[in-house]
């Protein structure tokens, strides 16, 4: 598999093309590729298999309640208890929630808000200094700083 070249598009926001994993240190993956990952929906299955095996993924507590909260079967279950015993899982303390209080409130009074997981996560991503692979660019692209990574 060939190593990506990010291709800037604007801002915060890099497309990537290949397997992002030779670019990145830690990257934190937003609950969506998660699912995507367990479901086999590629290019984002491949990528956090590549991700997990080169030690360079995380999660939030928040995509830790978003994965338990949306389970059915045990099956499912077992999976994800698997994977968070070999994934770092990165804690909304106070600082996290410091920071995703100042994106509630800046969104909020751009009158762009974004659902309070969104904005939990993104708090995360921001005080950790971390990036976030997602598909969801429309929402997380509105918080200044962010640094996100998606495919095309």
């Amino acid at each position: 598999m060939g190593f990506p070249v990010p291709r800037h598009l604007s801002g915060n926001i890099a497309m990537l093309e290949g397997n992002p994993v030779a670019h990145l240190h830690i990257v934190i993956a937003d609950t969506d590729v998660v699912i995507d990952f367990f479901s086999g929906k590629e290019p984002f299955a491949s990528t956090i298999v590549d991700l997990i095996q080169g030690d360079n993924l995380a999660l939030t507590s928040v995509t830790v309640f978003e994965l338990y909260a949306g389970i059915t079967g045990k099956k499912r279950l077992m999976q994800i208890d698997d994977l968070f015993s070999i994934i770092p899982v990165l804690p909304l303390e106070r600082k996290e929630a410091e920071t995703a209080a100042k994106i509630y409130n800046d969104l909020k009074k751009a009158g762009k808000l974004i659902g309070n997981q969104d904005i939990l996560i993104a708090g995360t991503c921001l005080t950790h200094n971390l990036p976030l692979l997602t598909r969801n660019i429309e929402h997380f692209s509105r918080i200044p700083g962010l640094k996100l990574f998606s495919f095309p």
